[in-house]
């Protein structure tokens, strides 16, 4: 038997009854793929996305091992395409991997964030909430820039509100959106939700490491 499975075509059939969810909305760019690809990261059921680019191969994510495949190098990443369909496949936690030569779905993650708002909040941060770097992205593997690394780097310093950040690292405000969205999506951050939020989320107790070291060593509460 084998141990991965292909991903489903994004026009096949959606499975229905109440353990499915709706697809999420189709788009013109990555702002709507963006929104969808936060919202199933946050259901415990496991689902299987597929993401098509206009001109491209679909791209197919599996968030329970945090991998992706898509024969479309990262390289030619489409920043601005003209729509985005995606496509979900509700599946269970213990079914087949997906076949093809998967890697990790950080960089992929990084650069739709980058790109899904340019310079703008993503839809689902709100004005006020404020950040820390929870875990220290591969910069290795994830193609940034000098002021985008800086950008990061200053998250460390403590909970900050995007403006702060952006004032603290000197860096231009839409820049410091799209490096807050871009790890937002790829779950490297720590929110706080400002006024207005529903509700405002006190830190947790205790001492922690500081982001020093590259995902697959999550931190851990020390102290406490």
């Amino acid at each position: 038997m084998s141990d991965t499975v292909a991903m489903p075509p994004v026009d096949a059939p959606f499975v229905t009854g109440s353990a499915a969810p709706p697809p999420p909305p189709t788009s013109p760019g990555w702002s709507a793929a963006a929104t969808a690809l936060h919202g199933i990261q946050q259901m415990p059921q496991p689902i299987l996305v597929s993401l098509s680019p206009a001109g491209f191969p679909s791209i197919a994510i599996d968030f329970r091992h945090q991998e992706y495949v898509w024969a479309t190098p990262l390289g030619e990443f489409p920043v601005h395409p003209s729509d985005v369909a995606v496509g979900t496949y509700p599946i269970e936690m213990d079914s087949p991997r997906l076949a093809g030569d998967a890697v990790g779905v950080d960089a992929l993650l990084w650069l739709i964030g980058l790109h899904a708002y340019p310079g703008q909040r993503a839809s689902w941060l709100r004005p006020g909430d404020k950040y820390r770097l929870k875990w220290w992205p591969d910069f290795d593997h994830l193609p940034a820039t000098p002021e985008q690394v800086r950008i990061v780097k200053t998250s460390v310093k403590g909970l900050m509100t995007v403006e702060k950040l952006a004032a603290v690292a000197k860096s231009d405000l839409g820049d410091a959106n799209s490096v807050i969205n871009a790890l937002s999506l790829m779950g490297a951050l720590r929110r706080v939700e400002g006024k207005g939020g529903s509700p405002t989320q006190p830190m947790p107790e205790g001492r922690y490491d500081l982001p020093d070291r590259q995902r697959g060593g999550r931190h851990v509460k020390r102290g406490g």
